[in-house]
């Protein structure tokens, strides 16, 4: 028979002795996985934060060419109307040197330079919209990977705290 402080384990139980060291190990196991699953968590959100941000910088990024887009569209439009106005103007047989014409020409031309600048102003409060979006994202991604990092941190402080209590 092996040498044992206690005659049988109902005295070992009874005691409370020698179980302690064990419990206490899984704790302390137990907090630090827990501990580095907060940490991975924590990483996580924060890569997800970072590639939601990407997303809405490459929203700004297609904005942007779409407005360009646009723009080009309207100048060939403007270009095909000119051009239909030069034609009836020189079909009406009237000169184009002064008169209604020229002014029918220019306020195309006019009308057509204040449309772009109406779509370059409403793109860029779109895009200056998705920069801030994106922002937001990363600010709400490093906050909460620090929240989650200081829960780990808790946790774990709460948990080396009761296994100092079992160890005794």
């Amino acid at each position: 028979m092996a040498n044992s402080m206690y005659a049988n384990d109902a005295q070992a139980s009874a005691s409370g002795g020698g179980g302690g060291g064990a419990a206490a190990g899984a704790m302390g196991l137990s907090a630090i996985m827990g501990f580095k699953a907060s940490q991975a968590a924590a990483k996580q959100a924060r890569l997800t934060a970072e590639y939601n941000a990407k997303i809405a910088e490459n929203e700004r990024i297609l904005l942007q060419r779409s407005a360009r887009d646009e723009q080009e569209r309207l100048r060939q439009g403007s270009e095909k109307l000119i051009s239909a106005q030069r034609v009836a103007a020189a079909k009406s047989g009237v000169v184009t040197g002064t008169g209604s014409n020229l002014l029918a020409l220019r306020d195309t031309y006019m009308k057509t330079e204040e449309d772009a600048i109406a779509i370059r102003y409403a793109s860029s409060i779109q895009e200056q919209a998705k920069t801030a979006q994106a922002a937001m994202l990363r600010a709400a991604g490093a906050s909460r990977a620090s929240a989650i990092k200081t829960q780990a941190y808790a946790n774990l402080l709460e948990a080396g705290a009761k296994t100092a209590t079992l160890m005794g």
